[in-house]
């Protein structure tokens, strides 16, 4: 007689771990839903700062490496 009884228990194994990692989190996380969601929303826009100002360093090169090599070729054709 064949039994599915591995495949079954896994699956309960997995769901009463997923249930208690859902309730130990919910118990002890350090900060309240929404203080969390606040922090959440300040490092998104603290990282959204750091991208822009990222692309601009990145563009200033950009401009300053297209200048040189526009005025080395000036310099060339002359």
């Amino acid at each position: 007689m064949s039994c599915n009884c591995d495949r079954n228990s896994g699956l309960l194994f997995f769901l009463t771990g997923l249930g208690l990692g859902i309730g130990l989190t919910a118990l002890l996380a350090p900060l309240s839903g929404a203080a969390t969601r606040r922090l959440i929303g300040r490092k998104v826009d603290e990282g959204e700062e750091w991208i822009k100002d990222k692309a601009a360093a990145a563009q200033d090169c950009v401009k300053g490496t297209v200048k040189d090599l526009c005025d080395r070729v000036e310099e060339m054709a002359r």
